[in-house]
């Protein structure tokens, strides 16, 4: 919460100021970067359930005049996102509503809303910023990225680098080949294609080359196609990913990926404390973020 005076604002009652620099306002939900990497859907309830269930396998050879095999379903754990709820309030005296000689200093609306829309694109990151992270898992109880996902009929899988790789192109052909290997919910080979990169904004100049070079941007093989241009994968910088300038991610086409849901979108109200006669500005909203199905990303620990 904030609050508002003539005394925390002493400056805006003078007439000799020429300029007030301050926080950029706009359209802040424009400006969010969590949607290049989330899927962002609603929700109709306090929260919503993601049940993995593993298929029947490889079908078998049935000998003459005997049944068929038998297959089989598989459960899987079952993931929860839960609503929460965020918001602030900005206070502002009478005193100081009367007073203000500029509009600019208080904007309190504005102010509000620039502030929930930097925590939702804060509050997203934190998934890629502890992807690794064995305290923050998913609903099989690992963390996004990992050496050992498992199974619903038993084994693991990973969706990580066996080894981790600096931006290259010859890092994006160990991580394709990887992923056109990756198993299903069954264990067996499903194969997934690459949508997206992710990465720190530290990496973009990188990106750039191994993706955008329409010939090879490796040095001495300047004469030799970037098949990697082809799949034309975008790119996505996250600003706020400052834990660390070397990690990096591929998304992928699995379903049931990165997931943001909104609960109930910025909404904002006014309202007057009569006692005090203090004029109220809020915003709230709600939402969660999460994953269910941790084959939508290839994560690279570099």
């Amino acid at each position: 919460m904030s609050e508002i005076f003539t005394s925390t604002a002493a400056l805006a009652l003078k007439e000799t100021i020429r300029a007030i620099d301050t926080d950029e306002h706009g359209s802040e939900g424009s400006k969010a970067v969590f949607t290049k990497y989330y899927d962002v859907k609603t929700m109709s309830d306090n929260y919503v359930e993601d049940y993995e269930i593993a298929g029947t396998g490889l079908a078998g050879e049935k000998p003459e005049g005997e049944s068929l095999p038998l297959g089989g379903i598989v459960e899987g754990p079952l993931t929860r996102y839960n609503a929460r709820t965020y918001g602030q309030r900005i206070i502002v005296s009478e005193e100081a509503m009367e007073d203000m000689k500029y509009d600019k200093v208080i904007q309190a609306a504005k102010r509000n809303n620039r502030s929930l829309w930097k925590l939702v694109d804060f509050d997203g990151v934190l998934v890629l910023v502890r992807a690794t992270n064995t305290s923050f898992v998913g609903g099989d109880g690992k963390p996004l990225a990992s050496l050992t996902h498992a199974l619903p009929g038993g084994g693991t899988y990973s969706n990580m680098m066996a080894v981790a790789m600096s931006p290259s192109k010859a890092a994006m052909y160990i991580a394709r080949a990887q992923l056109r290997q990756q198993v299903g919910h069954d264990g067996l080979i499903d194969g997934y294609d690459i949508k997206s990169v992710v990465f720190p904004v530290q990496q973009e100049g990188v990106w750039d080359e191994v993706l955008d070079s329409k010939y090879d941007p490796t040095p001495g093989a300047f004469n030799a196609v970037n098949s990697i241009n082809k799949e034309k994968i975008t790119k996505v910088p996250v600003k706020y990913w400052n834990n660390t300038t070397t990690n990096w991610l591929l998304r992928t086409d699995a379903e049931n990926g990165l997931t943001f849901f909104w609960r109930r979108k910025p909404k904002s109200n006014t309202w007057v404390t009569e006692d005090k006669t203090m004029m109220n500005y809020g915003i709230t909203a709600r939402w969660t973020r999460g994953w269910t199905n941790a084959r939508s990303i290839l994560f690279s620990n570099a």
